[in-house]
C-alpha cells in the first residue's frame, strides 16, 4: 500500500512524502519505508531533493542510509514533524496503532 501527501511550504515548495508498506513473509511483519521528493515553483514534477548536480551528492553516496535520510529531510525543508503527520495518516489508513 502507498500513501501520498503534499505540504507547500512558505517559499512555495512543494514537498510530497511517499509512504510504503510491504509485507516480509520471512520476519511475518509489515516493513514501511518513505520516499521524499520536492517541486520548485515553476517546475512540472517532482524530484529528489539532493540529485546528481547537488553540492552534497557525493556525500549522500558515502553515508550510511539513516544518514542519507537526515540529508534528504534536511535539503527538502520538511520538519519531522511533517515527515510523523503523513506517517500518521498512513497508519490511519492501515489501521496500524500509532
Amino acid at each position: 500500500m502507498t500513501h501520498e501527501k503534499v505540504f507547500t511550504l512558505k517559499n512555495r515548495r512543494e514537498v510530497k512524502v511517499i509512504f510504503e508498506a510491504t509485507y516480509h513473509p520471512t520476519i511475518q511483519k509489515l516493513k514501511t519505508e518513505y520516499e521524499i521528493l520536492i517541486r520548485e515553483p515553476g517546475e512540472k514534477s517532482f524530484r529528489t531533493p539532493i540529485g546528481i548536480s547537488h553540492p552534497k551528492y557525493w556525500k549522500l553516496q558515502t553515508v550510511t542510509k539513516e544518514q542519507g535520510r537526515e540529508l534528504i529531510l534536511l535539503y527538502s525543508g520538511i520538519s519531522r514533524k511533517q515527515v510523523q503527520i503523513a506517517e500518521n495518516e498512513f497508519n490511519q489508513l492501515m489501521l496500524v496503532p500509532a
